[in-house]
């Protein structure tokens, strides 16, 4: 049997770095190339050092695991090192061919490009497209190369029905413009995945008569699998160890979807993948419940601290913070300490900064003493290239690293 060595595609900022990934994709799942890695090049706001830790995670020039692999993605490295992960062609194919059974008219969509092709959702376009063969409109602020700017958006010229992938920090951008808003709606569906979507900003944009479907799903399921909180067609959920006391457990999904593994760590494979084919099972570091049918995200396994000997959730900080009127956007993180085993810090961005002080008095007042953050105002939230908020380099921010590191 011939070895499949994985060679590096190396994505440059704009639409340069969407053709060069086109380009690997037609070859790849036409039969005539070979298995292949995103590597994003360094931009605006992508680090060398983030570029190397990716091929670091993807191991290019080595021969795959799977003969059936077309591609490899690293994770987001939200809240720790990135991984690679292996997605094969059946991955692919069932993957986009749920999503046009789930929602009509999908199929026959152009896709509006606005997320960097090494991630999933990014990449999810560009598939969902060759496989329709469908136009691809593609923003030239993806990958770092430029702002995104909702007159971008408006600018495409699409001339048929057509969607978009977002991340929630986008949405809010648009929506701060009607006349971007007015465009928005116009597209036949707006996923919007990538991170957990405030509830206040989903009413805002279904209010506004966008046609928002949130997505939650990851790298390692192919991009989004679980629509509006139903699962797409053959995805099944479990719910399991759940907590008496808060109703939440570890969130497991299964599928065709459910990619091959990480990219030669046959351990951390075997710790989070089992089963095979439409029976493949990845089990997610996420915490959730089922309500009315749906199911409803609440954050990582690991977002639950000990303060003093009491358990804290860190969305149902976030939450709070989030609910204070003047905060446009929060995070919130937690870091070591050695007299309460954890501190909680919420970095905000505020409209009235002379709310500031209140913020971390609501939260006790909400969830107790042990839950009251140490708040932190900041001008923007560092994000990754998928548009996850970088949790990471708060947390180091958080420690006293001015850099993050």
């Amino acid at each position: 049997m011939t070895t499949l060595l994985l060679r590096a595609v190396e994505v440059a900022p704009g639409r340069t770095g969407l053709a060069a990934a086109r380009s690997a994709l037609a070859s790849r799942l036409e039969g005539v190339g070979s298995p292949f890695a995103l590597v994003p090049r360094a931009s605006r706001h992508i680090s060398d050092d983030y570029c190397h830790t990716v091929r670091l995670a993807v191991h290019p020039d080595e021969p795959v695991e799977d003969g059936d692999t077309v591609v490899v993605l690293a994770t987001s490295g939200s809240t720790g090192t990135p991984r690679g992960v292996c997605i094969t062609r059946d991955n692919l194919v069932a993957a986009v061919e749920s999503s046009w059974e789930h929602v009509p008219g999908l199929r026959d969509c152009a896709w509006a490009v606005a997320l960097p092709v090494t991630s999933i959702a990014g990449f999810a376009t560009l598939v969902r497209a060759h496989l329709a063969d469908t136009p691809v409109h593609s923003l030239d602020s993806i990958g770092g190369a430029v702002p995104f700017t909702p007159d971008a958006l408006m600018a495409l010229p699409i001339s048929q029905p057509f969607a978009i992938s977002l991340v929630p920090t986008q949405l809010s951008d648009v929506l701060t413009s009607p006349r971007a808003t007015r465009w928005l709606a116009d597209a036949s569906a707006v996923m919007v995945g990538g991170a957990m979507t405030p509830r206040e900003l989903t009413e805002r944009a279904r209010d506004a008569g966008i046609h928002l479907v949130t997505t939650y799903g990851m790298t390692e399921t192919t991009g989004g699998c679980v629509y509006d909180g139903v699962p797409l067609p053959g995805v099944t959920i479990e719910v399991d160890h759940v907590d008496p006391i808060t109703g939440l457990g570890r969130i497991s999904l299964a599928g065709p979807a459910v990619a091959a593994g990480y990219r030669l760590d046959p351990v951390a494979t075997a710790a989070a993948f089992t089963g095979q084919d439409a029976h493949r099972r990845f089990m997610t570091a996420d915490r959730g419940s089922w309500h009315d049918g749906r199911l409803d995200v609440s954050g990582r396994i690991d977002d639950v601290v000990s303060i003093h000997g009491v358990n804290v959730g860190l969305d149902a900080v976030e939450a709070v913070v989030r609910s204070e009127a003047s905060v446009r956007d929060v995070a919130v993180v937690a870091v070591p300490d050695h007299r309460a085993g954890h501190r909680i810090i919420a970095f905000v961005v505020l409209s009235d900064p002379s709310r500031l002080d209140s913020i971390a008095a609501l939260v006790a007042d909400r969830l107790g003493g042990a839950a009251r953050p140490d708040v932190i105002e900041i001008a923007q939230l560092p994000l990754l290239i998928n548009g996850k908020i970088d949790r990471h380099s708060l947390r180091a921010l958080a420690q006293g690293d001015p850099q993050g590191q």
